[in-house]
């Protein structure tokens, strides 16, 4: 009996060990299968490797990826972490996974850092040498004002942020892989998957040159300014206004720590501010989309001769050095308005879907805010493969995007318009006028700066063009007192029939342009408001408010009316489009 139950006792043992070492083995296959589709990146990122492919289908084709998100840039990988931690699988396909250099997308306004905060991205500015940007200072013929960010009833952490943009993406980048649900992999998509009109997923090159598909129920397209793939899914109408000569000054201290700067210059302005604590980025602007040659040194000539002459004299040397030492690069600014083509399973995002002139640095504001209201917009809905569903949903992405963006994209436009210089001397005095209404400080310049900070841009866009309409009003009624037509209420701006006087006295074209002399002069002649007002017919002065009326024989030339500070998006507002 003893040697039955030592037998049975060892075949008992023999079980137990084999139960156990099944359990540690399917653990440490387990284990290491989630190390594999984590794939952490530390320092220069490796590219993630494939998802288990088999017979030439991508990872998604049996159900297990919700969303592909195709770029791994500041808003593709912003999206992909958010999309993650709401429990979405996300398949993150991105050409080049190696610490990005550009000399654009370096400052984030105070308004897209609540955004990153919104996100649970916060931590993103750290450990990147990051700087504070607590406002802006303008410098015009020797002068200088600073304004700065309305942050008072904010957190002593919320601020603007600037930085080198590869530092920045590297760190969403990891912060996105650190999810278990989320896979980066290095790969070139090239072409999206349809049925039936539906966007089914994408096709794309490995890092190693194999051609694959990947499937999912959202293709979310955010590859960067230059797209290939924004055409299937938008009408792009891509413009040029300018292009960007990029230098980096070296252990240069600018006269106002922890602020932008930008100079007011001929012909167009130049930007200054800090991307590490040792690092200065410079942005010339140069209208039009050549520039001087940088091989030939004409670059180097025209920055010496044209642009370094009008900078402040506290940053001339370092400026001089950067210039010597030739790392000089070039970028143009591109301007593009949404114009998307809603398509059932697919998305676009980013500098792929929307663009505008970088001065103010709202891009990356934009794409954040894009994300906050995708996340919201999509939580309800568990299941992205109810097509229907999820094709309702994208539709109301466009239009509950527009309040941010459109407001993003038309102070973008209309400031850089007024800080450039014109052969036009209206324009010129405008931009003077704009200057020194700024430089009054207080209430005069909150106004200007709390947009330019981006802050509670949600309601900004449902008043800013009621402000326009009330302003343009408010020179209405300046011309009509001093020409004694108060009285003519009858009188109106037409959608096509108006164009206010300049300065030298041009001719208006009114619906009853025979009552008023062709040689009538108003006090605001430097500002022409157009075509593109989305109200057909402004009432006259008696029937709106005016926060400051004066007779035009008592405003001095370049003077003000009431709600000067958006004087600067009434200037452009005739050619602009958003």
């Amino acid at each position: 009996m003893a040697e039955v139950a030592a037998g049975t006792g060892q075949l008992i043992g023999v079980a137990v060990a084999t139960l156990l070492a099944a359990i540690f083995l399917a653990a440490a296959l387990l284990g290491s299968r989630r190390r594999r589709r984590r794939a952490p990146l530390a320092g220069k990122p490796a590219a993630v490797g494939g998802c288990g492919v088999a017979d030439g289908e991508g990872c998604g084709g049996d159900g297990r990826t919700d969303v592909i998100v195709v770029g791994a840039g500041v808003a593709g990988s912003a999206l992909a972490y958010t999309l993650g931690k709401d429990g979405r699988r996300v398949h993150v396909i991105e050409r080049d996974l190696t610490e990005p250099d550009r000399i654009v997308g370096e400052l984030l306004q105070p308004g897209g850092y609540l955004k990153l905060i919104e996100l649970g991205l916060e931590d993103c500015v750290q450990e990147i040498d990051a700087q504070r940007v607590l406002g802006y200072a303008l410098f015009k013929d020797g002068k200088d004002t600073k304004l700065s960010y309305p942050l008072e009833k904010f957190h002593s952490d919320v601020a603007g942020r600037s930085f080198h943009n590869g530092r920045f993406i590297q760190r969403m980048r990891q912060k996105a892989a650190s999810l278990p649900n989320v896979q980066l992999e290095q790969g070139t998509v090239t072409s999206l998957v349809e049925e039936d009109g539906t966007v089914k997923g994408v096709k794309y090159k490995t890092k190693s040159g194999e051609e694959l598909k990947a499937y999912a129920p959202l293709t979310i397209v955010c590859d960067g300014c230059f797209s290939n793939l924004r055409r299937a899914l938008c009408s792009p109408k891509v413009d040029v206004p300018s292009c960007f000569v990029g230098l980096v000054l070296e252990n240069c201290q600018l006269p106002h720590a922890n602020h932008g700067h930008v100079v007011l210059a001929n012909p167009s302005p130049i930007l200054f501010y800090p991307i590490s604590s040792t690092e200065v980025r410079c942005l010339v602007d140069v209208p039009g989309q050549k520039v001087p040659s940088i091989a030939n040194g004409e670059m180097a000539k025209y920055l010496k001769t044209v642009v370094a002459p009008q900078i402040p004299p506290e940053i001339y040397d370092s400026f001089i050095a950067a210039i010597d030492k030739g790392s000089i690069r070039t970028m143009p600014n591109r301007s593009m308005p949404a114009a998307p083509h809603p398509t059932p399973g697919a998305l676009l995002m980013g500098d792929a879907f929307n663009m505008r002139h970088p001065l103010t640095g709202g891009g990356m504001t934009v794409a954040l805010s894009d994300i906050v209201v995708l996340r919201n917009l999509l939580k309800p809905l568990r299941n992205l493969h109810d097509a229907s569903a999820l094709c309702k949903y994208l539709e109301s992405f466009y239009t509950l995007r527009k309040p941010v963006a459109s407001t993003i994209n038309t102070l973008a436009g209309a400031l850089y318009k007024v800080f450039s210089a014109s052969p036009d001397q209206a324009r010129n005095e405008m931009r003077q006028a704009c200057f020194d209404y700024l430089s009054l400080g207080g209430v005069f310049s909150n106004g200007p700066i709390a947009l330019l900070s981006e802050f509670s841009l949600q309601s900004a866009c449902g008043i800013i063009f009621p402000i326009i309409k009330a302003e343009v009003n408010n020179i209405i009624r300046a011309l009509a007192m001093r020409h004694r037509l108060s009285e003519k209420p009858s009188l109106h701006i037409g959608k096509k029939q108006t164009k206010l006087l300049s300065a030298q006295r041009r001719k208006s074209r009114w619906d009853r342009a025979d009552e008023i002399p062709e040689d009538v002069e108003m006090g605001m002649g430097e500002i022409e408001a157009a075509g593109e007002l989305t109200a057909t017919r402004i009432e006259t002065a008696g029937e709106l408010p005016a926060p400051r009326i004066e007779t035009a024989g008592e405003l001095p030339k370049g003077a003000q009316i009431g709600m000067g500070e958006v004087v600067v998006v009434i200037a452009v507002i005739r050619r602009f489009t958003w």
